[in-house]
């Protein structure tokens, strides 16, 4: 079964722990519960990120850079959906986050388009899960999406819930909502 990780960074590995001109940057912490995942695991990451970059190559090379410790998973970026109203003001109309993830899944799992990560056509199986700090997802993702606190970022109790759902363990509670 491939298993895929949409990836946010800030709140989740980048948080106020360490700042760097300004900015957020990663926390090592934060990294070590990712490698939990991963090693537990198997999975692949996609990134849903505010960094992620124009396209999968300078991306995976600026989280090199920045001193991602799993650059080398990234296999994918999520599209970009938001539409500026008005540059001059920095208006924009924001779309959710669980949409730009659903149509990476849609191009890349559910598609007949021929692109390495097609199980529809290779009759293979899988399995994601959204780790983000910001609730805008679909419902569909409900029982997918570990919800972080934007100053702790990835906790053991997070990362536990990530594994077990990569890992088709996870049972959620009726009262869990996004």
């Amino acid at each position: 079964m491939e298993k895929i990780m949409f990836l946010d960074i800030d709140g989740v590995i980048a948080t106020n722990e360490s700042v760097v001109g300004g900015q957020w940057a990663l926390v090592n912490a934060r990294q070590v519960q990712l490698r939990k995942i991963i090693d537990a695991t198997g999975c692949k990451i996609v990134l849903s990120s505010s960094w992620r970059k124009w396209d999968l190559e300078t991306t995976r090379q600026f989280m090199k850079e920045e001193g991602f410790w799993f650059w080398d998973l990234i296999i994918g970026i999520t599209i970009r959906a938001y539409q500026y109203l008005d540059r001059t003001k920095k208006i924009h109309l924001s779309i959710p986050r669980g949409v730009e993830i659903k149509q990476w899944i849609d191009a890349n799992i559910h598609s007949d388009n021929g692109k390495n990560y097609n199980r529809k056509k290779l009759g293979k199986d899988y399995q994601y899960v959204i780790i983000d700090d910001d609730t805008d997802m679909l419902y569909e993702h409900r029982n997918n999406f570990v919800n972080t606190k934007p100053h702790k970022g990835l906790t053991a109790k997070d990362a536990e819930k990530a594994i077990l759902i990569l890992n088709n363990q996870y049972l959620p509670a009726k009262d869990e909502t996004l």
